[in-house]
């Protein structure tokens, strides 16, 4: 066998083996979750913004989570919280949970860890105590936020 030879057939193995470890990523349902006020007032960190102040705005609110996992019970996995890309500015979001899922942080445009386990159940429920913050300067009117959840599981 050639050298050359040799190389696609090692290029080929390992097409195939990484193929084997890929996993594959699906949307959750989520229909079932409740967020508390559709609309969410923003207010200034600071009282009064100056030049060198503070210029964050902030706002929380309460999520009751229920992602359906029916399709996925007994299998390891990592769910993912993803909030779309926001309009002209990265707004933030942190927030905490009762202890199903991880707490964390993201951006717009990112996602997060929220899950890394064995899906026990075919319904996830928990209650997530979401905050945001943004630049106040950049928000010059109301937004609509966009968050949703994914799975990977392996094959």
């Amino acid at each position: 066998m050639t050298r050359w030879m040799r190389g696609i057939a090692f290029a080929t193995l390992l097409a195939l083996g990484c193929a084997g470890t890929m996993a594959a990523t699906f949307r959750v349902d989520d229909t079932g979750t409740v967020v508390s006020q559709p609309v969410t007032p923003m207010r200034w960190r600071q009282l009064v913004p100056s030049r060198n102040a503070d210029h964050t705005v902030e706002g929380r609110l309460n999520v009751a989570l229920r992602l359906k996992l029916s399709a996925w019970v007994n299998r390891p996995a990592r769910i993912y919280m993803v909030l779309a890309p926001t309009e002209g500015q990265r707004l933030s979001a942190t927030w905490r949970t009762q202890g199903r899922l991880l707490p964390g942080a993201l951006r717009g445009g990112d996602r997060a860890v929220v899950f890394d386990g064995l899906v026990r159940d075919a319904f996830l429920t928990e209650t997530l105590e979401l905050s945001l913050m943004a630049d106040g300067r950049l928000l010059t009117r109301m937004q609509s936020l966009h968050f949703h959840f994914e799975i990977e599981v392996s094959p």
